[in-house]
């Protein structure tokens, strides 16, 4: 039997792509944008500390319920997640070490302030030695920080600070070669809600848009090439719209059919449960989560040992059982687990590690290898930080999505775990 080969086979499917994009009146928005990344990602490209996977793409136009959008189909390795039921990748969580014996090459030290003598929050971690953080001083824009050479450098050009008064960085983060970020401030006494860019390498900071009021207030967070965030337009269980800031043309607008939907704990999903107290006091027993870049919708469901509804990403869910012990399962109910504690797990960094509480302990378990470690606050902040102890959680982004944990050993000192880099 003569089999086309894979080359062939993808430039066929770009082509035909292409070939439908032409014989529209009204192109679809971003689909040859989306053609173009496709190539891309069948090229591989070396990235420092991660594991780099070779993809090839092929784009089709879906309508996914009431949101539409152009999903990208690709085969990819999903770094080796394995099934829940996998008793050999459950490990003893009441024997784990910690995060410098399982994944050394991604835990680092840190200071305790920046070279300036002002705290800092960490917003982001980069492929390099570098941090993305913001400082609580007076900075426009975020800052480029290794921790290791006490080195700094500005994001923000003199043209974003230019008239800008009491300057506040709320969300920063990292879109591929280019670092965007939300800053609030006056100019000529009217308060103003900005988002910028600048390259990752150096250069101009550019503004990409006035931005309204929810978005300096909520956590946002990288869906494709936007920035996406909650926005509160009502009382009750559809309280919540999703906002989008496109990273390409500065635009700002609402998901379509985000209404009703929530920022899940994985960027870039959202999801239609309420992730508070139920509404009515009934907890949802099913859902949907949608990945924004792509439309891709899927169902969940609660086992029926799950005393309330789960938390869900791509691949798997968690929650709790009648005992109060944490449970996981499968997005259809099945393949549920005991995990015999109690405690609380959320899915993170696109499926794959489970972080939270189990017990008194402080985990994170990488389901797809099954390494498990145990972060252990042994010191006391106050040691150290002294004023800054209330808001040391501030001292790293410690979101259910956010890219690291930090801890403080015996000492006080402070140690930082990159979730970016555990393999």
């Amino acid at each position: 039997m003569r089999t086309e080969p894979q080359g062939d086979r993808d430039e066929r499917v770009r082509a035909a792509v292409r070939a439908h994009i032409a014989a529209q009146d009204v192109p679809p928005p971003d689909l040859a944008r989306i053609v173009g990344r496709a190539e891309a990602a069948a090229r591989p490209r070396r990235r420092p500390g991660w594991v780099v996977h070779a993809v090839a793409a092929a784009v089709a136009v879906v309508v996914c319920g009431t949101v539409t959008a152009v999903a990208v189909t690709r085969s990819e390795t999903h770094y080796g997640l394995a099934p829940v039921y996998s008793p050999d990748r459950i490990p003893d969580f009441t024997q784990l070490p910690g995060p410098e014996v399982v994944w050394p090459d991604a835990v680092r030290r840190l200071p305790i302030k920046l070279p300036d003598g002002s705290f800092y929050r960490i917003t982001d971690t980069m492929d390099g030695d570098d941090l993305l953080v913001i400082s609580q001083g007076r900075e426009a824009g975020p800052l480029f920080f290794n921790p290791d050479t006490a080195a700094v450098r500005r994001a923000a050009t003199p043209s974003i600070s230019d008239g800008l008064a009491a300057p506040k960085v709320t969300t920063a983060l990292v879109a591929g070669d280019r670092v965007v970020w939300f800053v609030t401030g006056r100019r000529a006494g009217k308060e103003v809600r900005e988002a910028w860019t600048a390259p990752l390498a150096g250069g101009a900071a550019t503004k990409l848009a006035d931005l309204p009021h929810s978005a300096v207030q909520q956590r946002g967070v990288l869906a494709g090439d936007a920035l996406i965030w909650e926005e509160y337009v009502a009382e009750g269980k559809d309280a919540a719209v999703i906002k989008r800031l496109s990273l390409r043309d500065g635009k700002v607008g609402d998901v379509p059919g985000s209404r009703g939907y929530w920022l899940s704990t994985i960027p870039g999903w959202i999801t239609s449960q309420y992730g508070g107290s139920p509404f009515g006091g009934v907890a949802e027993r099913a859902g949907t989560i949608v990945e924004v870049a792509t439309g891709r919708r899927l169902q969940w469901k609660s086992n029926d040992e799950m005393v309330s509804s789960v938390y869900c990403g791509p691949d798997w869910c968690t929650g709790w059982n009648v005992a109060n012990s944490a449970a996981i399962q499968d997005l259809d109910g099945g393949d549920y687990v005991d995990l015999k504690q109690m405690g609380s797990l959320s899915p993170g960094l696109e499926g794959r590690l489970a972080t939270g509480q189990l017990g008194q302990r402080q985990i994170v378990w990488d389901r797809g290898s099954g390494r498990a470690a145990e972060i252990k606050q042994q010191g006391t902040p106050g040691d150290r930080i002294g004023a800054f102890d209330p808001a040391f959680s501030n001292f790293g982004d410690w979101g259910e999505g956010g890219p690291i944990r930090v801890w403080l050993t015996q000492d006080g000192t402070p140690m930082m775990l990159d979730l970016k880099r555990l393999w």
